[in-house]
């Protein structure tokens, strides 16, 4: 590592490593530290919300000192952000929604750039869109939670699909428990036909009829369908 480049990472790290006489690591610092300012900010603006300024800001500080990147690239940094946050869940156990509300933010990003292609409509064999993901969180941070306190613990975990629709909104979907299970039946059951998701589900379920559980599937297939969750 180059001299200058290692005293940077030192000052960085508050390692009290001696400045430059122009003082140069600390115009980077300031610099990296108002570029993640805004990168953070345009991608958890709920996130800080929540925290406070002060909170925010300490957070930002804890991250530059302790989290050791493993990526070269500045727009991977909030991947960075997130994992940060996951390995010191027990450091921060004063924001116990802290991880769920950063990964909820975090989802909406991995929506709005995925560049899979869309692929083509098969009436048999129902698929899930590309842009779709499944998620599941114990804290109530979806902001349409109305039976919950804002990031309080829910008495089941909220599951909910986010995705980007054809016409380049990312949209969220809050299911249920059977809605959900049909869902995951549908991404585990990739390129089956509807028939192979049917026996999966009856599985699940026996107490079902097979009929109920494939009208089920249908009604929610056309739901979904009509909102690009499913092609």
């Amino acid at each position: 590592m180059p001299i200058q480049q290692a005293k940077f990472s030192q000052y960085l790290r508050k390692n009290e490593a001696p400045l430059s006489s122009l003082q140069t690591e600390k115009i980077y610092y300031h610099l990296l530290r108002a570029n993640l300012q805004e990168l953070f900010f345009n991608i958890y603006p709920r996130l800080k919300g929540h925290l406070g300024e002060e909170s925010w800001q300490f957070l930002l500080d804890q991250f530059l000192i302790h989290h050791k990147a493993r990526t070269p690239y500045f727009y991977q940094v909030p991947d960075e952000f997130l994992s940060f946050l996951w390995h010191n869940k027990a450091q921060y156990s004063q924001w116990p929604w802290l991880w769920s509300l950063a990964h909820f933010e975090w989802m909406e990003l991995v929506a709005s750039v995925a560049d899979e292609a869309w692929p083509e409509s098969d009436p048999t064999r129902p698929r899930c869109s590309p842009l779709a993901y499944y998620c599941q969180y114990e804290y109530a941070v979806y902001p349409e939670d109305g039976d919950y306190t804002p990031l309080s613990l829910r008495e089941r975990p909220w599951q909910g699909i986010v995705y980007r629709n054809k016409a380049h909104e990312v949209q969220w979907f809050a299911c249920e428990p059977w809605s959900a299970l049909i869902f995951t039946a549908l991404q585990q059951a990739e390129n089956k036909n509807s028939g192979d998701v049917v026996s999966y589900l009856q599985k699940q379920v026996s107490h079902e009829s097979t009929d109920t559980i494939r009208q089920s599937l249908m009604a929610w297939c056309d739901e979904w369908r009509k909102l690009d969750i499913l092609v």
